[in-house]
């Protein structure tokens, strides 16, 4: 469809729907307006150690098509 789209984002704007923006804007479907996102991207897991304390491992990355983070 050749209808515009404008997609708007601020500092709330995370993960998944990040990663839609994104997609739109490289796919130059959406024009993205607002502030900067909250842009954190990562996706964690926390692993618990044998004495009670844990560590937050990375375990993915969230890119757009174009492999933007």
């Amino acid at each position: 469809t050749k209808t515009p789209m404008i997609v708007l984002v601020n500092k709330g704007t995370a993960s998944a729907s990040e990663v839609l923006a994104g997609a739109l804007k490289d796919n130059k479907r959406a024009t993205i307006v607002g502030e900067n996102t909250f842009g954190k991207g990562l996706i964690q897991t926390l692993v618990e150690l044998s004495d009670g304390s844990a560590v937050t491992v990375t375990v993915s990355k969230y890119q757009t098509p174009n492999g933007i983070d």
